[in-house]
């Protein structure tokens, strides 16, 4: 029984991503999303987003809608083929892409899930003109997502040793959410696996998810002021 409505709570949400993914209701279905994009729009400058950007572990376009304004050229890469205006099918660890050939690399919730992170900064860098950036998020409190391929967790200093070690200067790393946001978001993702595109339910569950989500940050900033159990890290970059 707990093993049928687990299948159920994870096909419903991602049913709801694919649907919901380029708008702002996918980032406020939970905190866990809802925080992040909170602190990912701290770092949409034209500083550091700009010219041709790759999206690189693209997913399902999520940040499609945020960078673009900022970057005169959107490219997208994935190992699989996670949505169908994918760009380009590759492993971020040997990507078929020239050297220097982006002036902004995005890197959303990717390094986790990559068997060898070193490798794939590598091959970020070198795609990267000089001067080019990184904007880049991992997760640090996370449940277990996407497996097989769920390897690591990383701490700032961890972020920050891989970044320095292939040769980038971390201009910003700040931390994202902490523990209410992530206690909300496993709650949030629970009713709306359950409740996803059921009449009249499902805007209910999504309305008191968005406003809790929002009061469990406004906790969050009010009570880890250090971000000890920070969800996630975001970083930026130069080559």
């Amino acid at each position: 029984m707990l093993q049928v409505m687990y299948s159920k709570i994870k096909e419903n949400w991602s049913k709801s991503s694919d649907d919901l993914s380029g708008t702002d209701a996918f980032w406020e279905r939970s905190a866990l999303g809802l925080s992040l994009l909170v602190d990912f729009k701290k770092v949409l400058t034209k500083q550091n987003i700009h010219g041709k950007l790759l999206d690189a572990g693209a997913g399902k376009l999520s940040y499609r809608h945020l960078v673009r304004p900022f970057c005169a050229e959107y490219k997208s890469m994935d190992f699989n083929k996670t949505h169908p205006e994918l760009d380009y099918l590759s492993d971020i660890q040997n990507m078929p892409l020239p050297n220097e050939s982006f002036d902004t690399v995005l890197s959303a919730e990717v390094l986790e899930h990559v068997p060898d992170p070193e490798k794939a900064l590598r091959e970020i860098i070198r795609v990267l003109k000089p001067g080019g950036k990184l904007v880049i998020t991992i997760p640090h409190l996370m449940y277990m997502h996407n497996e097989p391929n769920d390897f690591y967790r990383y701490t700032k200093y961890g972020l920050r040793t891989l970044l320095e070690r292939v040769g980038f200067t971390v201009e910003y790393l700040e931390a994202s959410g902490s523990i209410f946001s992530f206690l909300q978001g496993i709650i949030a993702t629970t009713a709306i696996g359950l409740a996803y595109k059921i009449p009249i339910v499902w805007p209910i569950v999504f309305t008191i998810s968005k406003y809790t989500g929002k009061v469990a940050i406004w906790l969050d900033n009010r009570t880890d002021k250090k971000k000890i159990f920070a969800l996630h890290f975001i970083a930026v970059a130069r080559k």
